[in-house]
């Protein structure tokens, strides 16, 4: 059990850091993911998905994941407990954005609000298998 919990969080940290990967190589399709493009197609804009859709997305997988991997099993815990707590407050911005601002579309918000949750969650079923034991 606690070896098929450890692949599931550090299958979904891999998957996190391929999002980084895709983002960064192609940062129209990040922008049509999150359903944002550049101004006027401004070249910054396009260096703004790469960064935070991209870089943002790969280093901090990566890291929680060789954190897991090398540092031990306190570091593995400690990061990616946090990186599940940025999906999940990234799930509670989305819905709290939809609450409040106008003409959000629904469909679109409770598809990315349910997928990061259930990251975050896959994220976070090793360290809390791993806190459970102790």
């Amino acid at each position: 059990m606690y070896d098929i919990v450890f692949y599931i969080s550090a299958g979904t940290l891999a998957f996190g850091a391929g999002l980084g990967v895709k983002g960064m190589l192609d940062p129209m399709w990040a922008g049509r993911l999150v359903r944002l493009q550049p101004e006027n197609g401004q070249p910054e804009g396009y260096a703004e998905f790469r960064a935070t859709f991209g870089g943002m997305f790969l280093g901090l997988h990566l890291a929680a994941l060789a954190f897991m991997v090398f540092w031990g099993e306190e570091a593995g815990v400690a990061a990616c407990s946090v990186l599940a707590a940025g999906w999940w407050f990234t799930a509670l911005g989305r819905y709290l954005s939809y609450s409040m601002d106008s003409n959000t579309q629904h469909s679109h918000v409770v598809r990315s609000v349910a997928i990061e949750v259930i990251i975050g969650l896959a994220i976070a079923v090793w360290p809390i298998t791993t806190l459970l034991r102790l």
